[in-house]
């Protein structure tokens, strides 16, 4: 058992919590759990879509123009844009969406330098900022980074003393103060690391973009932002008791907010609103989600030709004429019209389903496929098939890192501090992904010397799985981000990740230590 010396101000405790609660407590858990979980769904879902509208509005451009256009254009003003920018979004939408967005953006910025002899650093500069921004603003939210997600279900599923009060508000009371340190350190890192010949040179074109900035679409954001705020602080602090089955008020609002959402994105007519265009909208919603398996082949195939060199482009040919031609059958016999491609947008709708799914990073979910191939592969060498636990090599070291290192741990700020840095410079090597499922499993076995010591320790390997800042391959943000930018100085991308990662890791282990104290 961890013994750690009474402080001033901390709290401890010799005994672990028992895994067998009483019936009616582990009713009330699971209860809370799925609570939470449905709640934590329906944010994300709302949070893509929301993502999507301001895509499809283009909103994102017209703010980079307006920044361009209203604000003194320098380098290291432009670095900063990029990286609050993608910041910002990367708290309420999930980092890899807020890439995706950000790319163009990026290029449109790196547009405005010109003559500028050393595009390597140039490019490798924007890079760091748009990963610095991502990643640490999906460390600040529940929903800002798939990790999180998965550490809640995790920590719910296992009881984990505290669980139950993980919600998307009581994350951001902790998530935003600490990595709203890290980013203005990202910044100084990313300024004093410019060098002083990168002088852009603005194009007139560029200031003409941004000077129509439509508020129509962030007014829409920030209401929707603020209500599922609203929502979550209200189920944190009041905790409203069940109206139906285990649902309560908050949960029944957050199911009626994710339908009016769906159908004002999907199917309400953007201009005449009458029963046959909302019935036309609704059909085609329904035919391309039919079509979605089809459309992932198809779309995997396409990519292979272009990626690798994969000769398929015949058989990706076929597959879309007969998708287009099944789709058509039915909407020809309904309405009496024909589509000439399955990339037309729906201009009835706010959103087109087939332009969201025709635009998937397509490659970059094979890629992640073969991540998790490869994850199972590692994880399964040497686990015995006889057993029921995982007990494979991979897992069995980190198992043994864990137990020496909560045995040698004399006070909690050792055990945090290299929690902390080891899961960073780890997920260097491997990726997020898979240094949490490994190291997850091996925080239950910390004998916990205070009530909250083990969500707190899950809570820190995973927004340090997601600060890893060096390796082009170490998060999904990390990979988008080196894929869309070309010639890249991987020396300037290493040493400015290296010291991101060293006061990330110092940032975030000194903070959970601190929240110890007040739990």
């Amino acid at each position: 058992m961890l013994q750690v010396p009474i402080q001033p101000g901390h709290k401890t405790y010799r005994a672990k919590r028992s895994r067998n609660p009483g019936t009616a407590y582990r009713q009330r858990f699971q209860d809370k759990t799925r609570m939470n979980w449905l709640q934590n769904i329906i944010i994300l879902v709302i949070g893509f879509l929301l993502s999507q509208i301001l895509i499809a509005a283009r909103t994102h451009l017209r703010l980079i123009g307006y920044l361009l256009g209203h604000s003194r254009t320098t380098t290291g003003g432009l670095l900063s844009a990029t990286l609050f920018l993608s910041y910002g979004l990367s708290v309420f939408f999930s980092n890899t969406v807020v890439v995706l967005a950000m790319l163009p953006v990026v290029r449109k910025l790196m547009a405005v330098f010109k003559n500028v002899e050393n595009r390597k650093v140039l490019a490798a500069l924007f890079y760091c900022a748009l990963i610095f921004g991502a990643n640490t603003g999906g460390m600040a939210s529940m929903t800002g980074s798939p990790l999180n997600i998965f550490a809640v279900g995790f920590a719910e599923l296992n009881e984990v003393p505290g669980a139950e009060h993980l919600t998307f508000f009581s994350w951001l009371m902790v998530g935003v103060p600490l990595t709203s340190v890290l980013i203005l350190a990202g910044r100084w890192i990313l300024l004093a690391n410019t060098p002083a010949d990168l002088e852009p040179s603005v194009q007139p074109a560029l200031h003409r973009t941004g000077s129509l900035l439509s508020k129509k679409p962030l007014v829409f954001f920030i209401g929707n932002m603020i209500l599922i705020f609203a929502l979550s602080a209200i189920q944190f602090l009041f905790t409203p008791g069940p109206l139906v089955s285990a649902l309560n008020i908050i949960d029944l609002s957050f199911i009626v907010y994710l339908l009016i959402f769906l159908f004002f994105s999907f199917i309400f007519p953007r201009k005449a609103a009458t029963a046959r265009n909302a019935l036309k909208n609704f059909i085609f919603l329904m035919l391309f989600l039919f079509a979605l398996p089809v459309i992932l082949v198809s779309k995997t195939l396409e990519q292979l030709e272009k990626r690798l060199h994969i000769p398929s482009r015949k058989a990706c040919t076929i597959l879309d004429r007969f998708l287009l031609d099944m789709i058509n059958f039915f909407w020809k016999r309904l309405f009496g019209e024909t589509f000439s491609s399955l990339s037309i947008y729906n201009f009835n709708s706010v959103l087109s389903i087939n332009r969201i799914m025709l635009e998937i990073p397509w490659f970059g979910l094979l890629l992640m496929s073969f991540s998790a191939l490869l994850l199972w592969l590692i994880i399964s060498v040497g686990d015995n098939p006889a057993t029921p636990d995982i007990d494979g090599w991979l897992f069995m070291i980190f198992q043994n890192f864990s137990g020496w290192l909560t045995s040698s741990a004399n006070n909690p700020a050792f055990l945090f501090g290299i929690m902390g840095i080891s899961t960073i410079f780890a997920t260097e090597i491997f990726n997020n992904t898979t240094v949490l499922l490994v190291l997850s499993p091996a925080i239950l076995n910390v004998q916990a010397a205070f009530p909250s010591e083990q969500l707190l320790l899950l809570l820190l390997v995973t927004v340090a799985a997601s600060g890893a800042f060096m390796s082009p391959v170490a998060t999904p943000v990390n990979a988008l981000a080196f894929g869309g930018l070309e010639k890249l100085s991987i020396k300037t991308i290493l040493k400015l990740g290296f010291f991101m990662n060293l006061i990330a890791a110092l940032l975030m282990s000194a903070g959970f230590l601190l929240l110890s104290y007040f739990l």
